[in-house]
């Protein structure tokens, strides 16, 4: 088969399907958005804590971006929430100092919060006492509150922006496998190659979104603009252009336990502890209140083949080491060469095999928490790191080539800021001449009209 377009889309999650939106709102442009599942959100849109993050713990300099788009799609997420009635419950959340060395972390959290553009009454520090006020199971030196902090269901949200963005004109082209790239200078196109699978990962279970699955036939897809927001699998594609050949990735499965009743309801709050080590990707424990109202704690990282490996380390006994000892090997072999990185993941290793062990994590601040509560296992997701020469990379990054536009390493607080990160990458396809050759809508956003669910001017505010 073969289809074309104007711009091409590939991946159908929360950044995917915000791109296509704002593109769709702004332009006259055929948009097709490419995804190997049957529908949206079907990965890590739909795999993660579910938290609407206020930027208090991101440093502005550093993380000024992410920053920046998590405090604008604040706004914006709740508008779209009110709008469609998407469960909203901002119960906010709880970041403790284990101990007294890491107080200064607390207080510098409280002025980043402020620069950030968050309010003063938004955050506030508390000392021992007054976190076990307001959370008696909760033992710490000290915290951080972030009293707007709120929990939703961002697969819902990413399902929702879908249906504005496919009112908008916006094609779906699922259970699709992107093989193959090929750009054309000449004739300013890029060709897409890619194989319909039998069956969405969805159908066979969630445990299995990796699986291999059939192929029926090979399609062409032909565009003006290639977009890639594939999440795990984006380095995959940029290499298949050229692109960031220096860099590779690394793929780590977050696990959750459910804790039971009635146990669970005794903590109303997000409860997180501050980073020890914030230059790698292991998340410190945290309790976490989901949506639904379902209590779990966790994560650990363990070190997984892929993108889709909810279950298990990989789908065949050589497939993890064939990732590991993927090109480029440089940054990897520096990476697995150092003893606390190694000895980090045996710890998250060890988490996974043993409740006890993730129990334990998690008793440094609410002691009474025991294995029994922790009746089943949680929702898993994974994130995927691209490493470098230096390490593991701490931001995500935009690339180009002629005809098209990569979304790299975008990670967490990813689904917090997608409506404003997707406003900045049309801007930046604004700005580098992508987007010269389509027709803007007559009713364009630069108007201030502020009765507009969303608004692409106030998106992409101090970006």
């Amino acid at each position: 088969m073969r289809h074309s377009c104007d711009i091409a889309i590939v991946g159908s999650g929360i950044l995917g399907v915000s791109i296509s939106f704002w593109l769709s709102k702004l332009y006259d442009c055929s948009i097709l958005l490419i995804d190997k599942e049957g529908g949206v959100a079907h990965h890590t849109s739909s795999r993660n804590t579910g938290v609407v993050h206020r930027p208090f713990y991101l440093n502005p300099e550093k993380k000024k971006i992410f920053a920046r788009c998590s405090q604008n799609s604040y706004t914006l997420w709740s508008k779209l929430a009110l709008k469609f009635n998407l469960p909203w419950r901002q119960l906010g959340t709880i970041e403790v100092a284990l101990d007294d060395s890491q107080i200064p972390t607390l207080e510098k959290y409280k002025r980043w919060s402020l620069a950030n553009g968050m309010e003063e009454w938004e955050t506030e520090i508390l000392n021992a006492k007054e976190v076990r006020e307001i959370e008696p199971e909760v033992e710490c030196a000290g915290a951080i509150y972030s009293k707007t902090d709120t929990c939703v269901d961002y697969g819902e949200f990413t399902r929702c922006v879908f249906n504005l963005a496919e009112k908008n004109g916006v094609k779906f082209l699922g259970n699709c496998d992107v093989v193959g790239i090929e750009e054309n200078g000449e004739c300013g196109v890029v060709m897409l190659h890619a194989r319909e699978l039998e069956n969405s990962s969805r159908a066979k279970g969630e445990n299995n979104a990796h699986e291999a699955r059939g192929k029926r036939f090979i399609s062409e897809i032909e565009c003006r603009l290639l977009i890639n927001a594939a999440g795990g699998c984006s380095l995959d594609l940029a290499h298949q252009m050229g692109l960031a050949k220096n860099l590779t990735d690394l793929h780590f499965r977050g696990e959750y336990w459910v804790v039971s009743e009635p146990f669970a309801s005794k903590i109303r709050r997000n409860v997180y502890s501050v980073a020890k080590y914030p230059e790698f990707p292991f998340l410190d424990p945290h309790f976490i209140v989901r949506a639904s109202g379902r209590r779990e704690i966790g994560p650990n990282a363990v070190l997984v083949s892929g993108p889709g490996a909810y279950s298990g380390l990989s789908s065949s006994k050589k497939e993890l080491l064939e990732k590991i000892f993927e090109r480029p090997l440089s940054p990897k072999i520096k990476l697995f060469t150092s003893r606390k990185f190694l000895a980090l993941a045996w710890k998250e290793w060890r988490s996974s095999f043993s409740k006890s062990a993730m129990c334990g994590r998690v008793k440094q601040f609410i002691p009474a928490l025991e294995e029994k509560f922790l009746v089943e296992r949680g929702l898993s997701g994974i994130r995927s790191s691209v490493i470098d020469e230096s390490g593991f990379v701490p931001e995500a990054l935009v690339l180009e080539s002629e005809k098209s536009l990569h979304v790299i390493n975008y990670n967490s607080p990813g689904a917090t800021g997608a409506p404003s990160f997707s406003a900045y990458v049309v801007s930046v396809l604004k700005e580098k001449g992508f987007l010269d050759s389509f027709t803007k809508k007559k009713k364009i956003a630069q108007e201030e009209d502020h009765s507009e669910l969303w608004n692409f001017e106030f998106a992409t505010k101090n970006l």
